[in-house]
C-alpha cells in the first residue's frame, strides 16, 4: 500500500496512468463578480431604487454562498484524494 499522491508522483512523465490517478481539479472561486453585484445593490439602495437594490444584494450574497459551497466540495474531494491509498499488487484505490 502506498499513498496515491506518492504513487502518481513516482510515475514517469509520459505515463497514461498519471492522468488516471490525477487529483480532482481545484474549484476556482471568483468572488469578485458576486461582490460586484452586491455592491451594485448597495449603490441601488443609496440611489433610491430599493427593490432592485435589495434584489441585487440578495443575488450577490447567494452567488457568493454557491461559490463557497463549490470550493468546499472541491477541497473535500482533493483532501480525500490526498489521503487515498493504492494497492501496488492490484492497483485498487482505498480511502484511509
Amino acid at each position: 500500500m502506498q499513498l496515491l499522491s506518492h504513487y502518481r508522483d513516482s510515475l514517469p512523465p509520459g505515463s497514461p496512468l498519471r492522468a488516471a490517478y490525477a487529483p480532482p481539479a481545484a474549484a476556482g472561486a471568483p468572488y469578485l463578480p458576486a461582490a460586484g453585484v452586491a455592491l451594485l445593490g448597495v449603490v441601488g439602495l443609496a440611489s433610491g431604487v430599493i427593490l432592485v437594490g435589495l434584489a441585487a444584494i440578495v443575488a450577490g450574497i447567494g452567488w457568493g454562498v454557491v461559490i463557497r459551497k463549490r470550493a468546499d466540495a472541491a477541497d473535500a474531494a482533493r483532501a480525500e484524494w490526498d489521503s487515498s491509498l493504492i494497492c501496488l499488487a492490484c492497483t485498487g484505490t482505498f480511502r484511509r
